[in-house]
Protein backbone atom coordinates (compact mmCIF):
# COMPACT_ATOMS: atom_id res chain seq x y z
CA UNK A 1 0.00 0.00 0.00
CA UNK A 2 1.47 3.32 -0.98
CA UNK A 3 1.05 6.65 0.80
CA UNK A 4 -1.90 7.77 -1.35
CA UNK A 5 -3.78 4.51 -0.76
CA UNK A 6 -3.08 4.72 2.97
CA UNK A 7 -4.40 8.28 3.15
CA UNK A 8 -7.54 7.34 1.19
CA UNK A 9 -8.21 4.31 3.39
CA UNK A 10 -7.57 6.27 6.59
CA UNK A 11 -9.82 9.09 5.37
CA UNK A 12 -12.61 6.61 4.67
CA UNK A 13 -12.18 4.74 7.96
CA UNK A 14 -12.12 7.95 10.04
CA UNK A 15 -14.69 9.76 7.91
CA UNK A 16 -12.26 12.71 7.63
CA UNK A 17 -11.67 15.01 4.71
CA UNK A 18 -8.29 14.77 3.00
CA UNK A 19 -6.96 17.86 4.76
CA UNK A 20 -7.49 16.38 8.23
CA UNK A 21 -6.24 13.00 7.08
CA UNK A 22 -3.05 14.57 5.73
CA UNK A 23 -2.45 16.17 9.14
CA UNK A 24 -2.80 12.73 10.75
CA UNK A 25 -0.48 11.19 8.17
CA UNK A 26 2.14 13.91 8.67
CA UNK A 27 2.17 13.22 12.41
CA UNK A 28 2.54 9.49 11.79
CA UNK A 29 5.34 10.02 9.27
CA UNK A 30 7.26 12.34 11.59
CA UNK A 31 7.30 9.87 14.47
CA UNK A 32 8.48 6.30 14.91
CA UNK A 33 5.25 4.33 15.33
CA UNK A 34 6.54 1.77 17.82
CA UNK A 35 6.92 2.56 21.51
CA UNK A 36 4.76 3.88 24.32
CA UNK A 37 6.51 7.25 24.48
CA UNK A 38 6.07 7.70 20.75
CA UNK A 39 2.38 6.85 20.99
CA UNK A 40 1.90 9.42 23.74
CA UNK A 41 3.79 11.99 21.69
CA UNK A 42 1.61 11.34 18.64
CA UNK A 43 -1.58 11.48 20.73
CA UNK A 44 -0.53 14.87 22.07
CA UNK A 45 0.29 16.12 18.56
CA UNK A 46 -3.07 14.88 17.27
CA UNK A 47 -4.85 16.70 20.10
CA UNK A 48 -2.94 19.92 19.43
CA UNK A 49 -3.17 19.93 15.62
CA UNK A 50 -6.77 18.73 15.28
CA UNK A 51 -8.09 20.43 18.44
CA UNK A 52 -9.57 17.18 19.75
CA UNK A 53 -9.58 15.39 23.08
CA UNK A 54 -7.29 12.54 24.04
CA UNK A 55 -10.01 9.90 23.64
CA UNK A 56 -10.62 10.88 20.01
CA UNK A 57 -6.88 11.09 19.35
CA UNK A 58 -6.48 7.54 20.67
CA UNK A 59 -9.21 6.32 18.33
CA UNK A 60 -7.43 7.94 15.38
CA UNK A 61 -4.09 6.44 16.43
CA UNK A 62 -5.63 2.99 16.91
CA UNK A 63 -7.36 3.08 13.52
CA UNK A 64 -4.13 4.13 11.78
CA UNK A 65 -2.18 1.37 13.51
CA UNK A 66 -4.87 -1.15 12.60
CA UNK A 67 -4.49 -0.26 8.92
CA UNK A 68 -0.68 -0.45 9.13
CA UNK A 69 -0.75 -3.78 10.99
CA UNK A 70 -3.23 -5.29 8.53
CA UNK A 71 -1.06 -4.22 5.61
CA UNK A 72 2.09 -5.69 7.19
CA UNK A 73 0.22 -8.93 7.90
CA UNK A 74 -0.98 -9.12 4.29
CA UNK A 75 2.54 -8.53 2.94
CA UNK A 76 3.99 -11.28 5.13
CA UNK A 77 1.16 -13.66 4.30
CA UNK A 78 1.53 -13.03 0.57
CA UNK A 79 5.26 -13.80 0.69
CA UNK A 80 4.51 -17.30 1.94
CA UNK A 81 1.54 -17.90 -0.32
CA UNK A 82 3.39 -16.81 -3.47
CA UNK A 83 6.34 -19.18 -2.93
Amino acid sequence: MNKTDFIKKLSKELNFDLEKTNIVNDILENNFIIGKNNKEKMIKQLCDKLKINEKDANKIYDKAMEIVAKEIKNKIKNKFINK
